[in-house]
């Protein structure tokens, strides 16, 4: 073998194991360095240059497009209230109050990161679109099938998917404690 093969070869081993260890990193999901609330985490550094390259390139590859915790914070949650993932094929009850922040949305997304397919049309809810009840708390269903009323997220059934809570314009309340915040609750109601 010619000596330009063998350093073709190198190279070409070389980017390929350091392309697929970057992706394999990258690819963990947004959980390094994070905060806990609940079944919901998050990093106050997204979107801030005291951010770490590797939580750079996650954030790149997962599409955020962050903006820095002082405009926005980002949560995501990958389970339920119990800790066991979020199936499609269950139903889930997404509760809380109003959230200490001028306008906040959540969206259902599938493994891959995208949108969950669906006939509706539907992937998010926000505090402008979900109706308080008598006791102030407002109430969505995520589920395959349609609830005969209230706010639905439709789910994919046999997909599982994630939630992301967007907390625009956090108030200093949720700024003092993010980890004693009440974010919504996520609760399994059967599968």
């Amino acid at each position: 073998m010619k000596s330009w093969h063998r350093y073709a070869i190198t190279l070409v081993g070389g980017l390929a194991v350091g392309l697929g260890a970057a992706w394999a990193i990258t690819g963990r999901g947004l959980a390094d360095g994070q905060i806990g609330n609940g079944p919901w985490t998050t990093s106050l550094g997204f979107g801030t240059k005291a951010t770490d390259r590797v939580t750079r390139a996650m954030v790149a590859r997962a599409g955020l497009l962050a903006l820095p915790a002082r405009e926005t914070v980002y949560w995501s949650a990958t389970t339920d209230a119990a800790g066991a993932p979020l199936d499609g094929n269950c139903r889930y009850r997404l509760s809380g109050r109003p959230l200490d922040a001028r306008w906040w949305s959540v969206t259902i997304y599938d493994e891959a990161g995208y949108l969950v397919a669906n006939p509706a049309n539907s992937w998010s809810v926000n505090g402008a679109n979900v109706a308080l009840d008598a006791e102030g708390e407002w109430r969505v269903t995520i589920a395959p099938a349609k609830p005969a009323d209230g706010a639905w997220l439709p789910a994919a059934k046999g997909q599982p998917f994630h939630l992301t809570l967007r907390m625009y314009n956090p108030g200093d309340g949720f700024r003092a404690a993010p980890t004693k915040a009440v974010l919504p609750s996520i609760v399994k109601e059967g599968c």
